[in-house]
């Protein structure tokens, strides 16, 4: 039996000299299949994100364009804050336009959470034409302002 297996050797080692093995066909063919799975999980996180990142970006342009419309209003007399009559004009903010809706309460009466010395603005920020990317319908911010009233000093 040992020379049988010497000759086996020696036939083995006469086919591939340098005494290497190589992989199988199907081994090659599973590898490449794994790794295509691999690749192809990790291109769907990309496309999930890239989606979502273009998201953010437009509520962050939404959520800008609410700031400067509030800030707008915080310059504006007490006396004269009252809900637009008309509707307010489109901004467009980078590359996107947005439809603004403003809201200023002072009747307590209403439920609102204005008084005749508060008053409640709400803005409402809604893009126009907005793609699959955008998540919520609108930005909203709301805050309160108080009159300035002069008053005696208690000590």
């Amino acid at each position: 039996m040992k020379r049988t297996d010497k000759r086996h050797q020696r036939a083995k080692a006469a086919a591939n000299p340098s005494g290497q093995q190589g992989f199988t066909l199907l081994e090659l063919t599973i590898a490449l299949l794994i790794m295509m799975i691999l690749t192809l999980g990790a291109a769907s996180l990309f496309a999930y994100a890239i989606n979502y990142n273009s998201g953010a970006y437009d509520r962050t342009l939404a959520h800008a364009v609410a700031q400067r419309q509030m800030e707008y209003l915080r310059r504006t007399p007490f006396d004269s804050l009252v809900t637009p009559a008309q509707p307010e004009p489109v901004i467009t903010s980078g590359g996107r336009s947005f439809s603004i809706v403003t809201t200023v309460c002072a009747d307590a009466a209403a439920g609102c959470g204005g008084s005749a010395t508060l008053k409640k603005i709400t803005i409402q920020v809604t893009p126009q034409g907005a793609g699959p990317n955008w998540v919520r319908s609108s930005v909203r911010v709301e805050t309160l302002r108080a009159a300035p009233f002069t008053g005696t000093y208690f000590q």
